[in-house]
């Protein structure tokens, strides 16, 4: 009787997604590999990883318009101080997010990276500052930070 003795990587051997070359130095390596799944070069992972935070940046705006003022316990200039807030910080975001990826098309990775550099913390600052715990904002903020770290991840990766 003979045995066999197959030899796999432990992450093959349990089914899981090997990491993307552009999630090597992700902290995130699951959101990365989720974020750029498919990409066959480092600019279709960039594509992919701005698309992503600007997504999240227009889903962070529509969330703090709709479900802020369904905020109990907070006074009303605080709610608007808020949205006020991360309306800006996620205006700007996203205008960054759009020089990022002009730049990323001019092949200027220089800009391209110093627009993704700006992080806009302010939101994710406001709602720590004023002690709010609402999930489904705070959630969302929090998927946008880690769609920025995956995009400056991804952007620093060799290509």
């Amino acid at each position: 009787m003979a045995i066999i003795l197959v030899v796999t990587k432990s992450s093959e051997a349990n089914g899981a997604v090997p990491t993307s070359p552009y999630c090597k130095i992700c902290t995130i390596p699951i959101l990365c590999n989720n974020v750029v799944n498919g990409a066959t070069n480092w600019k279709e992972a960039m594509v992919k990883s701005i698309n992503a935070c600007t997504e999240t940046a227009y889903r962070i705006q529509n969330v703090t318009n709709s479900i802020l003022p369904q905020i109990t316990g907070v006074a009303p200039q605080t709610k608007t101080s808020i949205q006020d807030t991360c309306k800006e910080a996620m205006d700007g975001a996203v205008s960054d997010l759009q020089e990022a990826m002009k730049a990323l098309n001019k092949n200027d990775p220089g800009t391209m990276l110093t627009n993704l550099a700006s992080l806009h913390t302010d939101c994710a600052d406001a709602l720590d500052q004023f002690g709010i715990k609402f999930l489904p904002l705070n959630k969302v903020v929090g998927r946008y930070l880690k769609h920025m770290s995956v995009a400056l991840s991804v952007a620093q990766a060799p290509h």
